[in-house]
């Protein structure tokens, strides 16, 4: 690859990084709530659905890419 492909990579990575990353978040916060939560309505079932499909797409999408983030955490390295 040549010098620019290799920036172009660098950089969409890290935006698949970060928004893995942002999604591991919104799920954790999902997860507390769920906790303290004695009936979930069907919306937020549903919207949790989607917020876990979405992540396990985006993180089997980085792993396929080798994806590599230079941030505070790296869950793709796993």
């Amino acid at each position: 690859m040549s010098k620019h492909s290799d920036k172009i990579k660098q950089a969409e990575d890290e935006k698949l990084m970060a928004l893995v990353e942002k999604l591991q978040q919104e799920i954790s916060l999902s997860m507390g709530l769920d906790n303290t939560t004695l009936d979930m309505s069907d919306d937020n079932i549903v919207a949790d659905k989607i917020l876990r499909a979405e992540y396990a797409f985006l993180y089997d999408e980085a792993r396929y890419r080798h994806a590599s983030y230079t941030g505070l955490t790296n869950a793709i390295s796993q």
